[in-house]
């Protein structure tokens, strides 16, 4: 077994995409190197509606977090973007829908509208990357006439889709849609509890272990967001805190709060000291089993 670490993006990159590989000191490349798998962009400064499919190049191998809010763009013009970065990037582009929005009065006047509607939007987006004829839908917030996305091939494609939330309400459409969910911050027991609720609303939409958990953690000088679990500073210290979660079902995490070259090769400690540990744990449980299979052989057979 192996964890995914995910480099959350601080910066402000609002002018252009293109900018992901030249933002500050910490390079796509360098945290590839240093046992990072995804960089997510920073939902505070982005916009799907500014993406540049030269956002997928030049960012060594990395998968790309999009963040993108329901109802930012319509259905067709989401979709026909996503699709177009998708394709640019040889399929490494992931799609987190951020389980706070702005709330209109009008189109969102209440916690259940708010994820209906985020239903709605999600499941005419997976209709639109998979239909091979345009499509027309009437719903309570959106209307579509003839949408299609060209250019998604022959069987169309799919995108991992990163969600959140606590409400029945929110996870019942996390059920239906999430491929990683996003855990609250709170104990490892905590953790294992809403891990639970999440994959009951999966079992419930026929998605069985379809669903994936990542915990939001802080790494850096000083904690500015009270929704990540503040790591030591100490690596072996820090991996251990890592590996309670990974006890708990966590296969990934999202880390904030590397901001320089030096806090970079300090976490590189903590993902090599998590890798390895999981690595010893495998070698472990196969020796055991050999073992137990061993033993299992060496019964002699009775005779009746």
């Amino acid at each position: 077994m192996s964890v995914v670490f995910t480099f959350v993006s601080s910066a402000d990159i609002a002018q252009s995409f293109t900018a992901l590989k030249e933002q500050g000191e910490i390079r796509p490349a360098s945290a590839w190197r240093a046992g990072f798998q995804s960089w997510q962009l920073d939902e505070k400064s982005e916009s799907l509606a500014a993406a540049d499919p030269s956002i997928a190049t030049d960012v060594e191998s990395l998968q790309i977090v999009v963040p993108h809010a329901a109802g930012e763009l319509d259905p067709v013009t989401a979709a026909r973007k996503l699709a177009a970065l998708q394709l640019q990037s040889r399929g490494r582009i992931a799609l987190r829908i951020p389980a706070r929005g702005q709330v209109d009065s009008d189109r969102q006047p209440s916690h259940i509208a708010f994820w209906r509607r985020i239903d709605e939007y999600l499941t005419l987006l997976k209709r639109l990357w998979a239909n091979e004829k345009p499509i027309d839908h009437e719903g309570p917030f959106y209307s579509i006439s003839g949408g299609f996305v060209p250019r998604k091939g022959a069987r169309g494609f799919t995108m991992p889709i990163r969600m959140g939330g606590l409400s029945g309400t929110a996870l019942n459409v996390v059920g239906r849609h999430a491929d990683i969910f996003e855990l609250a911050v709170g104990s490892s027991d905590e953790a294992r509890l809403l891990s639970a609720r999440v994959r009951a609303a999966a079992a419930r939409h026929g998605r069985q272990g379809k669903v994936r958990f990542a915990l939001p953690i802080f790494f850096g000088a000083e904690n500015r967001d009270p929704d990540r679990i503040v790591l030591s500073k100490q690596p072996a210290q820090a991996a251990l805190q890592l590996l309670t979660f990974v006890d708990a079902g966590v296969s990934e995490f999202l880390v904030s709060g590397i901001e320089t070259v030096a806090d970079l090769d300090a976490f590189e400690h903590v993902a090599s000291f998590v890798q390895n540990s999981l690595s010893r744990r495998e070698a472990a449980w196969a020796a055991n089993a050999g073992v137990a299979a061993g033993r299992f052989d060496l019964v002699p057979a009775r005779n009746y």
